[in-house]
C-alpha cells in the first residue's frame, strides 16, 4: 500500500474513535480487492456507518485534519447518502460514503452489511478499518450473484431506446449541434451499447462476471464486439459522427441478434431496418 493511503487510513481511523456517532467503517473497492487489486492509481474508497449521515454530509470542516485539501465535493448516492469526494496534497483522492444506520439497535455490523443497500460494491472486496463493537467482526462477504438477463420486454426496449439516440444524433448532425450529436453518440448510445455488450456476455456464460460500468471490459466482452468498439467513437466533425454512428448501431444490431438467437427473443428486423433507411437517407438529405 502506498505510505501515504496507509497513513490517511490510519489517521481517518482515529478520528472516527473519537466520533460517538460513527460505529464501523469499511475499506472498499481495489484497496480492499483480492481480484484487481489497488495500483498506484488507485483512490481510497471508505463506507462509514454512522447514525448521523446528515451532520457529516452537511458541513465538510473535518476533512481538513487530514491533509491540505486541494478539491472537496459532497454527492448524495443510494438512498441519500452523503458521499464527500475529497483530494488531498500530491493528489491523495478518498471518497467517504456515510451511510445511516438506527440508532436505537446495536451495533451488529455483519447484519449491517449484509443489509446494506451497498452489498455489490461490498461484495467486490472489504476489510474493516474501524468497528466499535465489543467483538470486532471477521467478514462474511458474499459473493458476486450474477445479475439475470434480460427478459424480451426489457431486450426490445434497450433496442427502442438505442433507436432514438441514434434518431436524436441524426438530427443534431444535420443541425450542425456537434456538441449534443458527440455526446449522444459517445455516452446515451454507448451506454446502451455497453448493457447490450454485458448482456451478449451474460448470454454465453449466465456466471460471466461483468462488472460495473464497464471495467475489464477486456477480460469478460467478446473479443469480436472488442475489436469493433475502437471505431464506434467519434470525433469532434460531422463525417465522422455520421461513420461513428452507423458503426455503433452495427455493433449494437450484431449483439442483439446474436442475444435474440441465443435467448429465443424476437427481433424487430422490420422496423430495424426501416430506421437505418431514415438514417441514411437524413444522412444524404442536402
Amino acid at each position: 500500500m502506498n505510505t501515504s493511503y496507509a497513513q490517511l487510513e490510519r489517521d481517518f481511523s482515529a478520528w472516527a474513535e473519537t466520533q460517538p456517532a460513527i460505529c464501523a467503517a469499511l475499506v472498499i473497492g481495489s484497496r480492499a480487492r483480492i481480484v484487481h487489486p489497488a495500483d498506484e492509481w488507485s483512490d481510497l474508497d471508505l463506507i462509514v456507518f454512522t447514525t448521523d449521515a446528515a451532520a457529516y454530509g452537511s458541513n465538510g470542516d473535518w476533512l481538513g485534519q487530514f491533509g491540505e485539501i486541494w478539491i472537496s465535493v459532497v454527492d448524495y448516492i443510494g438512498p441519500g447518502d452523503p458521499e464527500w469526494l475529497v483530494v488531498y496534497s500530491d493528489g491523495l483522492k478518498i471518497d467517504i460514503a456515510f451511510a445511516s444506520i438506527d440508532p436505537i439497535v446495536p451495533l451488529d455490523l455483519q447484519q449491517t452489511i449484509d443489509a446494506s443497500p451497498y452489498q455489490d460494491v461490498i461484495s467486490r472486496g472489504a476489510r474493516v478499518l474501524f468497528d466499535r463493537s465489543l467483538a470486532p467482526t471477521v467478514l462474511r462477504i458474499k459473493p458476486i450473484q450474477p445479475a439475470p438477463l434480460p427478459t424480451p420486454d426489457q431486450f426490445t426496449a434497450l433496442i427502442h431506446r438505442a433507436w432514438l439516440d441514434a434518431m436524436r444524433v441524426a438530427k443534431f448532425i444535420k443541425r450542425g449541434d456537434l456538441w449534443r450529436a458527440k455526446r449522444h453518440c459517445d455516452d446515451e448510445l454507448k451506454q446502451h451499447l455497453l448493457t447490450m455488450l454485458e448482456w451478449h456476455a451474460r448470454s454465453i456464460d449466465l456466471m460471466c462476471d461483468v462488472w460495473h460500468d464497464g471495467r475489464f471490459i477486456d477480460e469478460w466482452a467478446d473479443p469480436r464486439a472488442l475489436a469493433r468498439l475502437p471505431h464506434t467513437f467519434a470525433a469532434y466533425n460531422a463525417d465522422d459522427l455520421w461513420r461513428a454512428l452507423f458503426a455503433t448501431l452495427d455493433l449494437f444490431r450484431s449483439l442483439s441478434i446474436e442475444i435474440a438467437d441465443r435467448l429465443g427473443f424476437p427481433y424487430p428486423q422490420p422496423i430495424d431496418r426501416r430506421i437505418a433507411e431514415w438514417l441514411h437517407s437524413i444522412r444524404d438529405t442536402l
